[in-house]
């Protein structure tokens, strides 16, 4: 049985469920039956991703940055204490609510708006779900993301220092130098709305070449709900 839901344009939950034992094989020896390997059910799931703030370090200057997107779990959670489960997290695209949302935290004649921030996911990876409690169900999700930031905007002083003198006045593309480790206490997988906090501040470099350091995401906190 596959069962597939569309919710609106926010977001697609697609379920698939393995079919039941047909009556058939109700007959077959136990012997046999053993003998076959069965496949674990994996959830799917296209989730909605949301921050109140993402805090970046922008040139001496601090902006916090509401965020909203989507970001794909796909796994099967664990189901008994202390046993921890490996979940694909893909496709995290996440944007700024509005271009006047990514202000600095406090308005300065000497500080600007740095326009539309985009923020996705540079790689694939596999993050650890374990269950922490059963009864009501607890679990501990850890996920380390590299990061792909887009700032169609950045501090004058910032673009001087790593473009180009006279360079074509295109989105500035930052990069986070090590992982960002987000950690969540969900109650269900898939998460529900979950929090995700981020574990500590990490360097961002210039995108194209990984080297220059450009600024610091100093904190990042997802809520992860399905839509």
């Amino acid at each position: 049985m596959f069962r597939q839901a569309v919710v609106g344009a926010a977001g697609v939950v697609a379920l698939t469920v393995a079919p039941a034992v047909p009556a058939a094989l109700a007959t077959t020896p136990a012997a046999q039956q053993e003998g076959k390997p069965t496949s674990p059910t994996k959830d799917v799931e296209e989730l909605v991703l949301t921050s109140s703030e993402m805090e970046l370090k922008l040139a001496a200057q601090d902006f916090v940055i509401p965020l909203r997107g989507l970001v794909i779990m796909e796994g099967e959670p664990p189901v008994t204490p202390g046993q921890t489960t490996s979940i694909d997290v893909r496709d995290l695209k996440a944007h700024s609510v509005s271009p006047d949302d990514a202000s600095p935290r406090q308005n300065a004649p000497a500080q600007q708006d740095i326009g539309e921030v985009r923020v996705e996911q540079n790689a694939d990876v596999s993050s650890s779900l374990t269950m922490t409690q059963q009864f009501p169900p607890r679990f501990e999700h850890t996920v380390s993301l590299d990061l792909r930031i887009s700032i169609e905007n950045p501090p004058e002083e910032l673009r001087e220092r790593v473009a180009p003198r006279g360079a074509q006045q295109e989105p500035l593309e930052l990069a986070t130098e090590e992982p960002v480790e987000l950690v969540g206490q969900p109650r269900s997988f898939p998460p529900r709305g979950a929090q995700y906090e981020s574990q500590g501040p990490v360097d961002l470099v210039l995108a194209q070449e990984e080297v220059t350091k450009a600024g610091i995401l100093d904190d990042l906190n997802l809520g992860i709900d399905i839509a």
